[in-house]
């Protein structure tokens, strides 16, 4: 079905090769998992698949790619589309209208389908996909998580032949992680193709059929899917692999107090949006020190929450105070950075060593290059910030935002689309420069939880459902 014949391929005015000399063939019905650090290529491979290559991206590609025995070079674009579907990291790349239904329906249109069969085939994602809750919704007013599931259900109306996900769980709760895998199962029993990218892995292990290891855009391993699984825990780790079996966060168990006399308090904060109660009556308090893990499920009031203790948004009641001052919404924008799960509104600069500057004149570049080689960046310290891999720019928004002289940082999902070693190092400097600075991480990455986080925060429905540190 999926044939990739000794392809080479470098992005446009870059030096490095992305791919070299790939070769692979993918038979009808399989499950493939692209695995390997951050930057190996994985991505570029499935751009190869969906025609983005060579059809949208400028570069240097040579090598065949097939698809049903067309060369996908010869292809039209609309017929590789035909074919095969893809849901992309960034959901928001790919969506084309205001409203959720509107986007569900916009495949199908295209394709000509009939509006009695649009309406059929969108009512029939929305059941199969379980998300009933994403109907009739305003795109822009959606989380990431509930983004990253309408992108999957407007790909699977259209059911396509093959299909390609780029990370479809980075941004994702466990709710949505156990139906992207429902699904997965289902179009696995209706015999389509499926090509993952994907680091967080333990919802595929028992789906795989075979898992494709790449490293500096070469094909290092091709495990079948039981050898795969069968990997020990010090090779995984070697390999860069994030955990096999699901984590579970449970030495959280001391409940924590809210006091007046902490650090920095929040109490009875409320916020409301057209009329609808987004967060009631919040009271948290914290130290210099603590990490405090920020959970629950998608579209609970996370990330609104932390726009609100950054000032990006004003609350409607209640009282924000560091070290007993109270600080307005518009005065805590100098107390508190948040690094946004969209970490490509945040970068502005003309090279990855002059973003530090322009964010904190304070940053001397013996700090900033100090963070880029703890994280791997350091060769790319003249690049284009938005010539990076997404996990790259993940890491240097994070790398930024850590040196900021705030007393307060916010990260939104920083480990999203990270491998196992590149979520250590974040760790690692999260861990070193939260002794002075007090850290909120919004997240549903255990790992990253269980190596760096003290406290743990669960916002369920707008209201703190549990607030706990380690025993």
């Amino acid at each position: 079905m999926i044939s990739i014949n000794e392809v080479s391929y470098s992005y446009h005015r870059s030096e490095d090769e992305q791919l070299k000399r790939i070769s692979m063939k993918i038979t009808k019905g399989e499950i493939i998992l692209l695995c390997g650090k951050s930057g190996s290529g994985k991505t570029t491979i499935t751009k190869l698949v969906n025609g983005l290559i060579p059809h949208f991206l400028e570069g240097n590609l040579s090598g065949t790619t097939y698809i049903n025995g067309k060369d996908t070079s010869q292809m039209k674009i609309y017929e590789i589309s035909e074919q095969v579907g893809s849901v992309f990291q960034n959901p928001k790349t790919q969506f084309f209208n205001l409203d959720s239904n509107s986007e569900l329906a916009f495949g199908l249109e295209n394709m000509g389908e009939d509006p009695s069969e649009i309406k059929k085939k969108v009512s029939k994602a929305v059941s199969d996909l379980g998300i009933e809750q994403l109907v009739n919704r305003n795109v822009f007013k959606m989380s990431g998580g509930e983004k990253q599931l309408l992108a999957i259900a407007s790909i699977y109306a259209t059911s396509p032949q093959i299909y390609v996900f780029d990370e479809p769980s980075a941004n994702i709760d466990e709710c949505g992680i156990k139906k992207i895998r429902e699904a997965l199962i289902k179009l696995k029993a209706q015999g389509k193709t499926i090509i993952i990218s994907e680091h967080r892995l333990y919802y595929l292990m028992d789906l795989l059929d075979r898992a494709i290891y790449l490293q500096d855009g070469e094909i290092k391993y091709i495990f079948e899917g039981s050898e795969f699984t069968s990997l020990s825990d010090e090779l995984r780790r070697k390999m860069g692999l994030r955990t096999f079996v699901e984590i579970e966060n449970d030495d959280f168990v001391s409940p924590v107090e809210y006091s007046d006399m902490d650090d920095f308090t929040v109490s009875n904060l409320k916020y409301s949006y057209s009329k609808q109660n987004i967060l009631k009556n919040i009271n948290i308090s914290a130290n210099k020190g603590d990490i405090i893990a920020v959970t629950g499920e998608n579209g609970q009031g996370k990330t609104t929450l932390m726009k609100i203790l950054c000032g990006l948004l004003k609350e409607k009641e209640g009282l924000v105070k560091y070290k007993g001052k109270p600080f307005k919404h518009k005065s805590r924008r100098k107390l508190c950075y948040m690094v946004m799960q969209d970490v490509i509104h945040q970068l502005f600069s003309e090279s990855v060593i002059e973003e530090f500057a322009l964010s904190d004149s304070k940053i001397t570049k013996e700090e900033a290059e100090e963070i880029l080689i703890k994280l791997e960046l350091i060769n790319y310290k003249n690049t284009h910030p938005l010539c990076l891999s997404g996990g790259q720019m993940q890491r240097l928004a994070v790398a930024v935002g850590i040196l900021m002289s705030r007393e307060i940082i916010i990260l939104d999902e920083p480990t999203s689309g990270l491998d196992y070693l590149n979520m250590l190092k974040i760790s690692e400097v999260i861990n070193k420069f939260s002794k002075d600075k007090i850290i909120f991480v919004v997240t549903h990455d255990k790992e990253l939880i269980d190596n760096v986080c003290n406290k743990l925060l669960k916002i369920s429905d707008g209201k703190v459902s549990e607030f706990y540190e380690r025993r």
